[in-house]
């Protein structure tokens, strides 16, 4: 009896995962520099709001992170039990005789 355990797609999940958390991550980091210059320079209430819409980003980005990266663990997770079930059941086949 063969049994087959292919996990990259797994793990490439999870890196695209983390890739995107780093993209995301960027992205506010550059947002962040951006607004703060932004901000400053201006005087009347249209620098008011652009600072709200900043922090709206910021909470809006870091939740989103928040949730890739529960995600990403998820799939670790579910990744490694996968493999753990995969030897489980070879270390029981394995030993069965006919």
């Amino acid at each position: 009896m063969l049994i087959k355990g292919n996990f990259t797609q797994l793990d490439d999940l999870a890196m695209q995962i983390m890739k995107t958390v780093g993209m995301v991550q960027q992205e506010m980091d550059t947002w962040r520099t951006t607004s703060g210059a932004t901000a400053a320079d201006w005087m009347d209430r249209a620098g008011g709001e652009f600072t709200a819409v900043s922090q709206a980003w910021e909470q809006v980005s870091t939740a989103q992170q928040s949730m890739l990266d529960a995600l990403r663990g998820g799939v670790v997770k579910a990744n490694g039990e996968l493999q753990m079930a995969l030897q489980s059941a070879t270390a029981r086949v394995q030993n069965v005789q006919i």
